[in-house]
């Protein structure tokens, strides 16, 4: 199994005051390596905070979190930085690519936490899925310069350069309009299925969710 949850408990403010807010209660969630799995829910249920968790982001209260069998909860802060760029990927429902950066730089940024230089096989993995998302022509603008679709597809790119084991996408198509949101989805799951990258994402959008191998609804903060 490549992800584990174990009792999991989260909540916001001081466990036993008035203000304390428990999100997730012992909940318990299993990965297998290929599944796509979507994670839906009303808001403020908790979905956020689940991603969170799963991407090593955050920490549980209570339970422990198991990858490739090993405890993320037992994780120094700097030991889970080089866990996360090494293993997983990660896409918001914004891209939150630099401005300043251009496609390609903006997409060669995660490398280099590794080391000080980009080698030519880390470049020519980055050309070759900016070509495959289809945004190869853009490769040398800005932000700027590009629409909402093409700067979501670049950080498609941007969270899949390190190829990580696990794709983590919180709404990705929620800043999109219906075509490019439909294109996005299409694109997500063509990825996973060639690049054998296992995919979680947590989404309002039904046509979305209902393309993944696996749909969960979060509830009285347990998966269902």
């Amino acid at each position: 199994m490549l992800l584990q949850l174990q009792n999991i408990t989260k909540g916001y403010g001081e466990p036993g005051k008035h203000s304390y807010r428990q999100v997730l209660k012992t909940l318990n969630f299993g990965v297998e390596k290929g599944d796509k799995i979507a994670i839906v829910g009303p808001s403020g249920s908790g979905k956020t905070t689940l991603l969170n968790l799963i991407g090593a982001l955050d920490s549980p209260e209570e339970g422990k979190v198991f990858f490739n069998e090993k405890d993320l909860t037992s994780y120094s802060k700097s030991e889970l930085a080089g866990f996360r760029n090494k293993n997983l990927g990660f896409i918001f429902q914004l891209h939150h690519l630099l401005p300043q950066l251009t496609l390609l730089e903006n997409v060669l940024l995660p490398l280099l936490p590794q080391s000080n230089s980009v080698s030519g096989e880390q470049k020519e993995w980055a050309e070759h899925l900016i070509k495959k998302v289809g945004i190869w022509e853009q490769r040398n603008q800005k932000p700027s310069q590009m629409s909402g679709g093409e700067c979501q597809r670049t950080a498609v790119v941007r969270a899949m350069v390190n190829k990580p084991e696990l794709l983590l996408a919180d709404e990705p198509t929620g800043a999109l309009d219906e075509e490019n949101a439909k294109a996005l989805t299409e694109l997500l799951i063509k990825l996973s299925d060639e690049e054998g990258i296992t995919l979680i994402t947590v989404t309002h959008a039904a046509d979305l969710a209902d393309q993944m191998d696996k749909k969960y609804t979060l509830k009285n903060g347990k998966l269902v």
